[in-house]
């Protein structure tokens, strides 16, 4: 295999979308989660407004408002505080590791309990004080601020010697010009906090089910609890899984690939290099790039892997003496496990089929960009399921090429290979794009229609049910 880090491959146009289609594949990235609950905010607040008037618009743009902060940045800021803690009076001194292993890497294998218990408390303190906030304390600094409005409305009332009226008279008596406008909210700064830990979906979920508790128990109402329960309940789907299942149809239906841009740099790179200054036709190039290994060592690599998941190297190398140097490479695609070099099962198909995709050093690179250099850092945890999810990728993108050209001339050189992965990337963003944007518009549009609906086929009205009386 050619390797060249001074290829003379044009990545200008690939760059152009490359990095904001990066933080869609990011599970740390916030621009998404803030681009969602932005739209969320406005659209509940603004469908609130609509519906009951300003008192109920400010609870939702306070509720909403204060909750994307917390999940945002705020348990993140008490990690820190829990992390200083921990260096200045437990004299712990390094908790840069991942809390997280797997049958190929285990990042505490060589940490302290001392280490691995506080940073464990740390993060599971942090969700639970995020989890408390936002669904059993926010909803009291909600009560309060509508409270205090309704208790000045009354007073003003009271010196103006005017007779009450109802929010329906009053919202009727208004002209055009003199109809409050949704910019006119305010409020949520003031109540903003730092309680939350945002690393994966299982731990989000189960703080959104503390949160739908909280919020059902601080109901003021059986109508409001109602409402709140289907409105929390209803949006976890559309928080955590609805963009996702968006993309994957969408690629599905046009025979795109999901693979993250840095995968595809490495990919294109590797190819150029191979390719240099050639063109080759679609049956040349698959067989090069990607060919199937020798079928008397895939029935053996089967046998070895039919009741485990990984192998140490050194059986593996017993049975494959003239792979040994290129076995050792790619067992070092993660650290050793308890003294020993493993391999994986794609791993060791990769070590006998001699494509380009299967090269070590391509490998290694490809690791590199993707997980920003920690692939072989022991402190650091990649799922085993995670690191196949990035190796099988470059496969299907490869085959995504090869399935291009057959559309075409049936010749591919660089360029053509750029622009496959330009068409790609693009795809993918316009896809997450998508995805997003629905995810918005059912978490801030539908969701409260619904809601609404429901509102009036039980109460018969659309008043804000937080501040009605009910007769029991």
């Amino acid at each position: 295999m050619h390797t060249n880090n001074n290829s003379n491959i044009n990545f200008k146009s690939i760059s152009s979308i490359a990095k904001p289609l990066s933080m869609f594949y990011n599970p740390n990235a916030t621009i998404p989660t803030l681009i969602i609950e932005s739209g969320v905010t406005l659209g509940r607040s603004k469908a609130a407004y609509k519906k009951s008037g300003k008192i109920e618009a400010t609870e939702r743009f306070v509720e909403q408002g204060t909750s994307a902060v917390v999940w945002l940045w705020g348990v993140q800021a008490f990690k820190k505080i829990g992390e200083i803690i921990g260096k200045n009076i437990f004299k712990i001194k390094d908790m840069d590791f991942d809390v997280g292993f797997d049958y190929l890497r285990n990042p505490l294998e060589n940490i302290s309990k001392k280490a691995m218990s506080f940073k464990i408390a740390n993060i599971l303190t942090s969700t639970a004080l995020a989890t408390v906030f936002i669904g059993f304390i926010l909803p009291k600094i909600n009560h309060l601020i509508t409270n205090k409005t309704l208790s000045k409305q009354k007073q003003a009332k009271k010196d103006s010697c005017y007779k009450p009226l109802s929010f329906k008279d009053f919202k009727k008596s208004l002209k055009p010009a003199d109809k409050i406008s949704f910019t006119s909210l305010s409020g949520g700064a003031e109540y903003l906090t730092h309680l939350l830990e945002n690393n994966s979906s299982a731990r989000l979920f189960i703080t959104d089910a503390g949160v739908v508790a909280g919020r059902f128990y601080n109901g003021r109402n059986k109508y409001e609890r109602i409402e709140n329960i289907f409105r929390d309940v209803s949006s976890i789907y559309f928080y955590l899984c609805s963009a996702n299942h968006i993309v994957k149809l969408l690629n599905k239906l046009t025979g795109n690939v999901n693979i993250s841009p840095d995968a595809i740099k490495a990919t294109v790179q590797m190819l150029g290099d191979n390719l240099e200054n050639t063109k080759t036709d679609k049956f040349n190039f698959l067989k090069k790039a990607k060919p199937s290994a020798n079928i008397t060592d895939l029935r053996k690599i089967d046998k070895l892997f039919k009741d485990t998941k990984v192998i140490s190297l050194e059986k593996f190398s017993g049975l494959f003496p003239a792979y040994a140097e290129k076995a050792l490479s790619i067992s070092k695609l993660q650290p050793e496990l308890k003294g020993k070099r493993l391999l994986t099962k794609l791993q060791a198909i990769d070590v006998v089929s001699k494509g380009w995709v299967n090269d070590d050093k391509f490998l290694h690179e490809l690791y590199s960009k993707v997980t920003k250099g920690k692939y072989a850092r022991k402190e650091k945890f990649i799922s085993a399921k995670e690191v196949d999810k990035i190796r099988i990728s470059v496969d299907k993108f490869i085959e995504q090429i090869n399935t291009e050209a057959k559309r075409t001339t049936g010749m591919l050189d660089k360029k053509f290979i750029e622009k496959v992965a330009n068409k790609n990337m693009f795809k993918n963003f316009a896809f997450y794009s998508i995805g997003t944007a629905l995810s918005i518009f059912a978490l801030g549009t539908l969701i409260p229609k619904v809601q609404y609906l429901i509102r009036r086929k039980l109460t018969n009205d659309d008043e804000f049910v937080g501040i009605k009386k009910y007769e029991k």
